[in-house]
């Protein structure tokens, strides 16, 4: 399988470039859909033998013409839509919308997160079309809406599982195909077996409450904030590093400090209600002649449970931002020895990118499936998060992170990766050589 990957790379940086040249931010859905058109398209035209499909949530599915449900499933997802970007935040000659590569990156929004996952799919259906590869019981997904506030096209999935799409009365196997690639001097393929959970609420108050709110819930961090009355002009705006909320701890962003220390009748403005994911990059700050109500939003991206979080915010009068119901975090750490997986990667030795089990700080579709679907399937799914997509390099020059500036795909470690999801697929038996027939 690496010497197909190796031998066929290009092609897989074509579909990239491709995707990454088509701006698809979560708050703009006919980009989306535009994204969306050319992974259907592409499916359609090297698989037309499969069922191309979308869901009621806009979720593209490739299903192959017969499944055997004697035998193991296995489920491909990513997600195609992003978080934005601020273009005078990246560094030359990057441009989060005019993708830029050389023989050893490839740079713009997205790229890693999600769409070297989509493109994966595309490159492992192309293959497939052209007759490198046999595939059995293998099911591609592209999910239309993941990032940011509301609804995510993932639940129309998981409430799908074991009706209008099958499941294995053995086991049924999700690979969510994030941005899992550690690159650099230790490089390796994470294996996510649990997810922080992802809970999100929205205060509102004059900020001698919001201050006091804030102090009391210490797990909890804040992603944006807005007056109801803003000035006309802003005197001061702060300055600090993105990235993504769950990566920037609370006491490292800069908003949970000038919050802390605000004045009754200071105005602050920074980040955007829809975009919770991110740690804004500028914090507006001035004043009114008396105390003026603002709209609070905090960001929880911990391993705390649902009771916990209830718990926590008892008394308090808040929105959820994103559905209580499907913000706990997947966690199959306690199934995992002797799962089908740990044994699969037991057995087939060196890898071309080391694999690592590891947990997600964020919170992806994985999460979102698991907490929709039937819970009686529960004991025949096993969901995990391992992808092509680079993480984040905070180390590099400049830095390089996955929701602030300078996305990278690392393109030796993501081919690396890229053969190693094949080699666990060709060992699973949802993909074989053509030759091995």
């Amino acid at each position: 399988m690496e010497s197909l990957v190796l031998n066929h790379a290009n092609r897989y940086f074509a579909h990239l470039r491709k995707l990454a040249a088509l701006p698809s931010v979560f708050t703009r859905p006919e980009d989306v859909e535009h994204a969306m058109a050319y992974c259907k398209a592409t499916l359609s035209s090297v698989l037309p033998g499969h069922t191309i499909c979308e869901d009621k949530g806009k979720n593209l599915l490739a299903l192959p013409g017969n499944i055997n449900r004697q035998e193991p499933i296995v489920y491909l997802s990513a997600h195609v839509d992003t978080v934005d970007a601020d273009k005078t935040e990246w560094d030359a000659p990057f441009s989060p919308f005019e993708p830029y590569e050389d023989e050893d990156e490839l740079v713009g929004r997205g790229v890693s997160d999600c769409k070297a996952g989509v493109a994966f799919q595309l490159f492992l259906a192309e293959l497939a079309g052209e007759g490198h590869l046999c595939l059995e019981n293998l099911i591609f997904t592209v999910t239309f809406k993941e990032e940011g506030a509301g609804d995510k096209s993932a639940a129309h999935i998981g409430r799908a599982l074991g009706k209008a799409l099958p499941v294995s009365e053995k086991e049924t196997l999700l690979f969510v195909l994030e941005n899992t690639v550690t690159s650099g001097q230790s490089p390796c393929l994470g294996l996510y077996t649990a997810e922080r959970s992802n809970f999100v609420i929205e205060v509102t108050g004059p900020l001698a409450e919001l201050r006091r709110t804030l102090d009391r819930l210490p797990s909890w961090n804040p992603a944006c904030i807005y007056p109801d009355t803003p000035p006309e002009s802003w005197p001061e705006v702060l300055t600090q590093k993105g990235g993504h909320v769950c990566s920037v701890p609370r006491d490292k962003n800069r908003l949970t400090d000038i919050i802390l220390s605000a004045g009754d009748t200071d105005l602050l403005s920074a980040g955007s209600p829809d975009s919770f994911g991110v740690i804004p990059t500028e914090i507006k700050r001035g004043s009114a002649p008396v105390p003026t109500a603002h709209t609070l939003v905090l960001s929880n991206r911990t391993f705390e449970s649902l009771a916990s979080v209830r718990r926590q915010l008892s008394g308090m009068t808040y929105r959820e931002l994103k559905a209580f119901s499907i913000s706990p975090g997947m966690d199959m750490r306690d199934r995992w020895t002797g799962s089908t997986l740990q044994r699969t990667l037991e057995a087939m030795g060196p890898q071309p990118l080391a694999v690592t089990l590891d947990h997600n700080t964020g919170i992806s579709d994985a999460s979102t499936i698991i907490n929709t679907m039937d819970p009686a399937l529960g004991d025949r799914f096993f969901p995990v998060v391992m992808g092509p997509g680079t993480r984040s390099q905070r180390q590099a020059t400049p830095q390089r992170l996955t929701h602030g500036k300078n996305e990278t795909f690392d393109k030796k470690t993501g081919i690396q990766a890229t053969a190693t999801l094949f080699n666990i697929l060709n060992r699973l038996d949802v993909i074989r050589s053509k030759q091995k027939r």
